[in-house]
């Protein structure tokens, strides 16, 4: 009697892929195996904004170049996006000289200076990415999770301008819907595009009164929307540290009216 064929079973179980965005990389970088990783590589901070956010990453590798100066900028965009990988920062030129801001403000995990060989390259991405997904000890506080609690506790909008104020980089979906622009546009607008010319110095005044100051100041401006209409706001600022940067943190507390 014949035994009947036992029907295949499934077939063996892909290993997940990690995804990893390196920015900036050498050319060196096309000698290195990443076949048991999906990679993306972008050629600046800029690309890296789109892809961080369309992508998710576990890891984004940076390279340091001439633009090394704008990290905590683009950072902040990615913890906005959601981003909650590992970031580290190789410097094979030694260019950043106050690396050690960046480490210990949690703006990158883990900085590599000077020239670095291929296979090194390879043994400390291995390693890194098997840290982030096993062995990784849980932080009380990350960097990331401090940013979703700014973002997420109910107030009306909140922005991070630059310490000059010439340009937003970071700002939650309250803050979009309040002024009508999308957060690309939002990110090319310092703050005195989005307020009207009457209030403009009393805000800066409440600004930079801040800045001498242990806890926030508060003001009232009137936000001018992309279609022109005028919302009154109370609102609080403060200067927020990141890294080697200061960045002016506002939280739009609340809108009394439609200005006429």
């Amino acid at each position: 009697m014949e035994t009947p064929e036992r029907p295949a079973g499934p077939g063996p179980v892909e290993p997940l892929k990690h995804r990893m965005l390196i920015v900036h990389p050498p050319a060196s970088i096309s000698q290195v195996d990443l076949s048991s990783h999906d990679v993306r590589l972008v050629p600046d901070l800029d690309a890296a904004d789109e892809a961080v956010s369309s992508d998710r990453p576990d890891m984004v590798v940076l390279f340091a170049d001439e633009r090394s100066g704008e990290i905590e900028h683009h950072v902040m965009t990615w913890l906005v996006e959601g981003f909650k990988g590992k970031l580290i920062l190789f410097d094979p030129h030694e260019t950043i000289a106050d690396h050690a801001k960046l480490v210990d403000g949690q703006v990158v995990d883990d900085f590599y200076a000077g020239p670095i060989s291929v296979h090194r390259f390879a043994t400390i991405l291995q390693s890194k990415m098997l840290q982030g997904t096993r062995f990784a000890a849980p932080r009380a506080m990350t960097t990331y999770d401090l940013f979703r609690n700014l973002f997420d506790r109910g107030l009306s909008a909140i922005f991070f301008f630059t310490e000059n104020l010439d340009r937003c980089v970071a700002a939650n979906l309250k803050a979009e819907d309040l002024t009508g622009h999308s957060f690309a546009e939002l990110k090319r607008m310092g703050l005195e595009g989005l307020c009207d010319a009457e209030g403009w110095g009393r805000t800066l005044r409440a600004i930079r009164r801040a800045k001498h100051r242990y806890f926030d100041s508060k003001g009232v401006f009137e936000i001018v929307g992309k279609a022109g209409g005028r919302k009154r706001s109370e609102f609080s600022c403060g200067y927020f540290p990141f890294g080697r940067r200061q960045f002016v943190k506002i939280e739009v507390q609340a809108l009394n009216r439609e200005a006429p």
